[in-house]
């Protein structure tokens, strides 16, 4: 048995017994209206616990081919759906054409093959959960339970109509007018009347019998078996203490109690998949049952519009005319209804227009990126109806904002954020009843996504731009006043110096040479510490290595200063220095910038014995790793200043900047645009990258 044919089953059945109960409810709406007490039970008692078998069971036999639950559930779930359609048509021809042709076979099928109706209730209880009959002696057990279940049926089946009579007398008119004429065993009246009379008695033995072996299945059982089971023994106790109750009722009450305890019986199947995971659909199970109950509560509410306008009307054209008045007036509501009903299971996924306008109205009205991270957590959590939604941003400099809506769930789905192909976040999210699976639901859930990265990511960008906006002010001043202190306290007094001795020595040049020559050898000396104030004054604005030697040589330089104690730094760069081109000024900075710090936490911090530095560019793009064999970086370390300078010194080139640690050491890449230089400070070939300005440099 193929999954396969399975699921054609599933849709066969699922046919028949849509077309059944339309039938039986249009026959009900029919022949109640003028005769309220029909000699058989109404269609609907029929139909209502075929339908609370049959849904679950066709969602089983959808997902698992052939399973005996499921099987059980869909095959029997269909026969009482039948069974409904049957008693419906039998009163129909009994106030209307006794002759008809449908009345015999519908009186057959609800008289005699209706009485295998009650058996799937013992097999439920001798199956649930594994489909299987128990090993050992409750295997014995459950085959005399299935014994006895099969009287009843056996009975009825192959009695003679004279038994049957005899059996039930408030039958006997409908019995000789319908009952076929079909051959029959050769046993004794006295026989039959014998085993019609043990009929029930033994329908009740087989299903307590059944209760028992099942209610043995906890003994031994996992917690979580336990709980599955928990249910079907409570509900299948309510089965069999109602059976007493029976004879002692209406018919109206025998069958409001059969439909209530059959779905008792198929809810508590439903409470264990989708409470305890059992046949892992819980929430294709969840969701599908809502939209089953709604539909059952509003075609009941119809058949009792028309029920209480047809009572209160005679005239058959009048009742017409109100019954389509009021449906018409009641179709507005339903529908209300049905969307409301929809939103609880669905969320907001069936309106996503609505659902993308509400997000980006919540992402105008958001102020911050906090904001704007709850506008989208609540924005998913609203559309797929999810109990718990979780939005997580990543930073550049390594940190993370995040919000939620709900209480914490595990198993969440995990959905990224992307901008521009780049990973930024991620959605983290509890499926609700109804999971997200559809192309549409995806395609939604991709546009909230996208709408809310884009509206983040600006202001994000927004914030980045005006905190940059002021860092630069505050670097420009900060570094005036630097400038102002080295100039004022540092270069100014030297200068002042100077001057002093050389117009001390221009007064004693005539009447003590001598001395004025040992004060104009002092002013040389301090000009020489002026020349070195100065050298150190640019050296902070611009590394003079850059310019005198080329962006590869510097880092080298830097590379060969703190090798050394254990610690071996190789530089890996093209052959030929002219390979990186004319590089602009800032990128070069932010290059050698990166390099000095990830070096200097190399010698710091790390305990590695080599690192490699890498160099390479092409057309549009320089990049540079750094790579150490060192501890790496624990994962509860604080960033400091030099991981956040490096990652702003990338930023501020529009480069970007990548941290990865593990136990073998850390690995720091950056990738800055190639803005060719348009200018800046002279190289050309007679000065830049020569022996002697290499060792000028040094």
């Amino acid at each position: 048995m193929t999954l396969a044919s399975s699921r054609i089953a599933t849709v066969v059945a699922l046919s028949v017994s849509a077309l059944a109960a339309i039938g039986a409810i249009a026959i009900d709406l029919a022949v109640l209206p003028a005769h309220p007490r029909p000699p058989l039970s109404p269609g609907w008692s029929g139909v209502l616990p075929g339908l609370a078998m049959l849904v679950p069971g066709a969602l089983l036999l959808w997902r698992l081919a052939w399973h005996p639950i499921a099987v059980v559930l869909t095959a029997f779930g269909t026969l009482w759906v039948l069974d409904g359609l049957a008693s419906a048509a039998v009163n129909l021809a009994w106030y209307g054409d006794r002759d008809a042709w449908w009345a015999v076979p519908a009186m057959w099928f609800f008289g005699r093959l209706g009485s295998v109706l009650i058996l799937p209730i013992q097999l439920l209880l001798l199956l649930f959960p594994d489909g299987r009959l128990r090993q050992g002696g409750w295997r014995v057990v459950s085959v005399v339970a299935i014994v006895l279940g099969l009287v009843m049926p056996f009975a009825f089946l192959f009695a003679p109509n004279s038994a049957l009579v005899a059996d039930d007398p408030d039958r006997a008119a409908l019995l000789e007018q319908f009952d076929p004429a079909l051959p029959t065993l050769a046993i004794p009246d006295a026989a039959w009347s014998v085993l019609l009379g043990l009929a029930l008695p033994c329908m009740a033995a087989s299903l307590v019998l059944a209760l028992v072996v099942c209610v043995s299945r906890r003994f031994g059982a996992t917690a979580e078996e336990r709980a599955q089971l928990r249910w079907l023994v409570w509900s299948g106790g309510v089965f069999v203490a109602a059976l007493p109750i029976y004879p002692l009722v209406p018919t109206v009450v025998v069958d409001l109690m059969l439909g209530v305890t059959i779905g008792l019986i198929s809810g508590s199947i439903v409470i264990a998949v989708t409470r305890y995971r059992l046949y892992a659909i819980d929430r294709l199970l969840s969701w599908t049952l809502v939209y089953a109950v709604l539909i059952a509560a509003i075609v009941a509410v119809d058949v009792i519009v028309v029920l209480l306008v047809g009572s209160a009307i005679d005239d058959r054209v009048a009742m017409l005319l109100a019954v389509v008045a009021v449906t018409v007036a009641y179709a507005p509501l339903r529908g209300r209804l049905f969307a409301i009903a929809s939103r609880a299971v669905s969320g907001r996924r069936g309106d996503p227009y609505g659902v993308v306008s509400s997000l980006g109205e919540r992402l105008e009205a958001a102020e911050t990126a906090s904001d704007q991270l709850t506008a989208l957590a609540a924005a998913v959590s609203e559309a797929f109806a999810s109990p718990y939604v979780r939005v997580e941003l990543d930073r550049p400099d390594g940190d993370h904002h995040s919000a939620s809506v709900g209480a914490t769930a595990p198993n969440l789905v995990d959905v990224p954020i992307r901008h521009r192909g780049a990973a930024i976040g991620r959605v983290l999210m509890e499926p609700g009843r109804r999971p997200v699976v559809s192309e549409r639901d995806q395609r939604l859930l991709g546009d909230l996504v996208r709408l809310a990265a884009a509206a983040i990511l600006d202001g994000e960008l927004r914030a980045e731009l005006q905190a940059s906006r002021e860092r630069l002010v505050l670097a420009r001043e900060e570094e005036r006043s630097r400038l102002r202190r080295d100039l004022h306290d540092g270069l100014g007094p030297l200068l002042a110096g100077v001057k002093l001795r050389l117009e001390t020595a221009r007064n004693l040049a005539e009447r003590d040479p001598a001395r004025s020559l040992d004060l104009v050898d002092a002013a040389i000396a301090d000009q020489s510490e002026v020349i070195s104030e100065i050298r150190r004054i640019v050296h902070d604005l611009r590394p003079p290595a850059l310019d005198d030697l080329g962006l590869v040589r510097a880092i080298e330089q830097h590379a060969d200063r703190l090798t050394g104690a254990g610690l071996v730094i190789a530089v890996h760069a093209p052959d030929d220095p002219r390979a990186l081109g004319d590089l602009a000024p800032a990128v070069e900075v932010a290059a050698y910038r990166i390099a000095a710090e990830a070096l200097a936490n190399v010698r710091r911090h790390s305990a590695a014995a080599t690192a490699d530095v890498r160099i390479d560019a092409d057309a549009t793009t320089l990049r540079l790793e750094i790579r150490d064999t060192g501890t790496g970086i624990p994962d509860d370390a604080v960033r400091g200043v030099g991981l956040r300078s490096v990652h702003e010194r990338a930023a501020e080139v529009g480069g970007t900047l990548d941290v990865a640690t593990d136990a073998s050491g850390t690995t720091i890449r950056a990738v800055l645009p190639l803005a060719r230089s348009t200018g800046g400070p002279d190289r050309s070939p007679d000065r830049s990258r020569t022996p002697e300005a290499a060792a000028d440099a040094r």
